[in-house]
């Protein structure tokens, strides 16, 4: 009886201190685990309204509503028109108002990343067609007449950009109309040096609208420098 007594203590023992073990490994493998963002897609936004979602690999288009001036019936795409970029002599940016990227969680609830550009998370973005045909932009006047040399060409220049300011923060920029044509854009969350998330392709037209501001060919012609993409 006093064996087994002795065996009991024994086996008591060590399974507390099998138990005190597992538990200060698993505290210390989730202090040491990179914090990863759980984002499974993604919303563009404008004064806090939805202009659309990207929710398992799909794009939902206008789920508010509301942002009707980015869409036009029977085009599945965002709409870069005058209107959109409230283009005018007196706003010749040729740019729209801020839009903001906000991430979506596996229950479909919205959230946002700290705003900190020492922090370990950024936005990237990527067209389908080049800049310019030749690939570089070396913007010598202003960059109204450099980059659509060939107008039979524009089809295969991407009709549009990004333009991003220190004001927008790392989850705001601008879409900016170029000339009319179509083109796609997809946006990455990268976390340090890769991706935790890449949207499905997003369709962006610009389209070729009678205004005073947009020629013959139907280039924008704004004060924007048509290379400018990053931050000045």
């Amino acid at each position: 009886m006093s064996y087994t007594k002795q065996t009991l203590s024994y086996f008591a023992a060590l399974l507390v201190a099998l138990l005190f073990t597992t538990q200060a490994c698993d505290t210390t493998s989730v202090d040491d685990h990179d914090e990863h963002a759980d984002a499974v897609g993604m919303v563009l936004s404008q004064d806090n309204v939805e202009i659309l979602r990207v929710e398992n690999r799909e794009v939902i288009w206008n789920p508010d509503g509301v942002w009707g001036e980015y869409y036009r019936d029977d085009i599945d795409a965002i709409v870069l028109s005058p209107e959109v970029l409230e283009f005018s002599e007196a706003n010749p940016r040729g740019m729209t108002p801020s839009v903001t990227v906000r991430w979506l969680d596996a229950d479909g609830d919205v959230f946002d990343l700290p705003n900190d550009e020492t922090g370990e998370f950024s936005l990237s973005w990527e067209w389908e067609k080049p800049n310019t045909l030749s690939g570089e932009c070396d913007s010598q006047d202003g960059g109204r007449e450099e980059e659509r040399e060939d107008v039979e060409a524009l089809d295969d220049i991407r009709p549009a950009n990004l333009e991003q300011y220190g004001d927008d923060g790392l989850w705001g920029f601008h879409f900016r109309s170029d000339h009319a044509g179509e083109d796609r854009v997809r946006f990455s969350l990268i976390h340090d040096d890769h991706a935790d998330f890449t949207s499905a392709w997003i369709d962006v037209v610009v389209p070729h609208d009678e205004h005073p501001l947009i020629d013959e060919y139907g280039i924008y012609m704004h004060e924007r420098s048509k290379c400018r993409v990053d931050r000045p």
